[in-house]
């Protein structure tokens, strides 16, 4: 069938999911619902007048981790971790694994500070939702 219309058959591959995301603060303390990771290198660019070769300065990567919906056995143990004290920054560890056991991809962001924390309650369908931003300095693939 995948020649009907002139086209190559398609190489499905493993999709990225978060289905099993595992996040390890110290110890395996949740899994959450929606995680988003934003990772940037600022970059400057400098030229002398009447020179159009450039120079490319980077400045020092940081980003920030939101997590929202964390399930864990002891919400309480949260604010037990390190990262909570902008004096005590830590190593925080994301397994997102995929269904079925699929191998997915594990990051690890060091030097981790909490830097807002917000709940909401809806009555409606008696859900407490949490949103946890982390700020950090430097993000590696395979973390452990």
């Amino acid at each position: 069938m995948s020649d009907l219309f002139g086209r190559a058959a398609q190489n499905i591959r493993t999709p990225i999911t978060a289905d099993l995301a595992q996040i390890n603060w110290g110890t395996q303390i949740a899994t959450a619902v929606n995680i988003s990771i934003s990772y940037m290198q600022p970059i400057t660019r400098r030229r002398t007048i009447g020179n159009q070769a450039a120079i490319i300065y980077s400045g020092q990567p940081a980003g920030t981790i939101s997590i929202q919906r964390l399930l864990a056995d002891g919400a309480s143990d949260l604010f037990a971790k390190p990262g909570w004290s902008a004096c005590s920054p830590t190593d925080i560890s994301l397994n997102l694994s995929g269904c079925n056991g699929a191998s997915g991809y594990s990051v690890k962001a060091t030097g981790c500070v909490v830097s807002n924390f917000q709940v909401s309650a809806e009555a409606e369908g008696l859900t407490v939702i949490d949103n946890v931003t982390i700020e950090f300095l430097q993000l590696a693939v395979g973390g452990s």
